[in-house]
């Protein structure tokens, strides 16, 4: 029953599919690459830096198990999706549930704006209802992924109180347990076919971490005083994060770099470009502030 979704043809009309086309679209990868880095720099760091780290920790968990079951998708003649062409993933669990859990309810969950929590909510119900709706998962590879993400998003809400309260983890302990958790992802990948995503994933973690870590002891920036140049410097940093994104592309594409070596320092230099990097270059034009530490 969980596996066949003819029945959703039925409820399809063409007035409600744009709407569930862009609340699928907030869970893919060209919005999640512009939402994730864009809150860190506009909204509070120490809540969102958290949340960074764990859509990348939730994202690379949600691959594994993927690859591990290998369960597939319902019937590509159901599918609606304009967005999800040939080359899919496997179906259980659904990675944008998953992860609309971890994103959503995160931020109605340490986010205290009335809209902000109602949009939140509306997306937490939306985003998992899209994939059903376009035919791209059935219910239980949609109630495996809330399941999952409800099970990451409060191990580390009672991790992040811990650490609120008093409780104080070394740098150097801290960088232990994330090495140690990406090799142990390496070595038990499911599939090898499908390791650069562990190695991406990882330069991304480390690269952050990094960054997060160097701002943090050395530099301590934050937000200037003005609301508008404030946000003028999110999308700034925003504009040079994709400009970078593509400058690396382009240089992989044009000496025809491919390795998972070339993977790990690319998905780094951008980890550390979002923590630190385009915080840096915003203080030397006075579009960030540096407390002294």
């Amino acid at each position: 029953m969980t596996d066949d979704i003819s029945w959703v043809v039925n409820l399809r009309y063409a007035q409600i599919t744009p709407v569930f086309e862009f609340f699928t679209w907030l869970g893919y990868r060209d919005f999640l690459f512009l939402f994730i880095p864009f809150i860190y720099w506009c909204f509070d760091r120490k809540t969102f830096g958290r949340l960074v780290l764990l859509v990348f920790f939730a994202a690379l968990i949600n691959t594994w198990l993927k690859d591990f079951f290998q369960d597939p998708r319902p019937d590509p003649s159901l599918s609606i999706d304009p967005w999800l062409h040939d080359n899919q993933s496997y179906g259980f669990p659904s990675g944008h549930s998953q992860l609309a859990v971890i994103i959503w309810l995160y931020i109605v969950l340490n986010v205290e704006n009335s809209l902000v929590r109602i949009f939140s909510l509306i997306s937490l119900v939306c985003v998992p209802l899209s994939r059903l709706y376009l035919g791209v998962h059935d219910l239980s590879d949609i109630f495996g992924g809330l399941s999952i993400g409800l099970i990451i998003l409060f191990t580390a809400q009672f991790i992040f109180q811990k650490i609120d309260g008093g409780y104080y983890i070394k740098n150097t302990t801290q960088f232990i347990i994330i090495s140690f958790t990406l090799i142990l992802f390496y070595i038990t990948w499911p599939l090898t076919s499908t390791i650069s995503v562990v190695i991406s994933f990882s330069g991304f973690i480390i690269g952050f971490w990094f960054g997060h870590q160097l701002d943090d002891r050395n530099f301590r920036f934050s937000r200037i005083q003005n609301t508008y140049l404030h946000y003028l410097s999110s999308v700034i940093a925003l504009l040079g994060f994709l400009m970078i994104n593509n400058l690396i592309n382009s240089m992989v594409d044009h000496f025809e770099l491919s390795s998972l070596f070339t993977d790990f320092i690319t998905s780094t230099i951008l980890g550390f470009y979002i923590s630190f990097f385009a915080l840096y270059v915003l203080s030397k034009i006075k579009l960030q502030s540096r407390m002294k530490v």
